[in-house]
């Protein structure tokens, strides 16, 4: 087909559209035209939505509701990448890129880690909990419960107290 002929298919099937067709030709592109899967770097929070820098442009994204808000506050403050799927209508942040380690629960639910120091701050409470015993820290107290309480020390063992009270 000769590019006249072309250029003819072309301005009958925008007439029949009731457009030009140079208005065809020229369609805007979406303002945030984006590849399907891209990523990206979180610049700022406003309101429900992240302003995400991706590449030399910002966008202000929604996120998609199975994506954690605690892991974008994070994000933001780590630099981490961020996930965006443009591939509807409407771009999401979909998830965040990971760059370091996390603990692996496996099938079992079970969680196996060597590390070097472990530290958890709680605001109300720690518990740790297994059938028929638990320990529990408060701001004021330390409970512990099991059927037998047992104490091992090669050296000494030393027991710091105002008052003993035994139930």
């Amino acid at each position: 087909m000769s590019m006249q002929a072309l250029k003819s298919v072309a301005r009958e099937e925008a007439e029949t559209a009731e457009e030009s067709p140079r208005q065809v030709r020229l369609a805007p592109a979406p303002a945030a035209a984006l590849p399907p899967m891209s990523l990206g770097r979180l610049v700022a929070r406003e309101g429900a939505r992240w302003r995400v820098r991706i590449g030399a442009a910002e966008h202000l994204l929604q996120v998609d509701p199975a994506v954690d808000p605690a892991l974008l506050e994070e994000a933001l403050a780590s630099g981490a990448r961020v996930i965006v799927d443009a591939s509807d209508e409407t771009p999401l942040i979909a998830g965040l890129l990971t760059t370091q380690r996390a603990l692996h629960v496996d099938r079992q639910g079970a969680v196996n880690a060597r590390v070097r120091s472990f530290s958890v701050t709680a605001d109300e409470k720690a518990l740790l909990r297994v059938p028929g015993a638990f320990l529990q820290v408060t701001a004021t107290e330390v409970e512990l419960y099991a059927d037998r309480v047992i104490t091992r020390a090669r050296e000494v063992a030393k027991v710091l107290a105002t008052l003993i009270k035994l139930n």
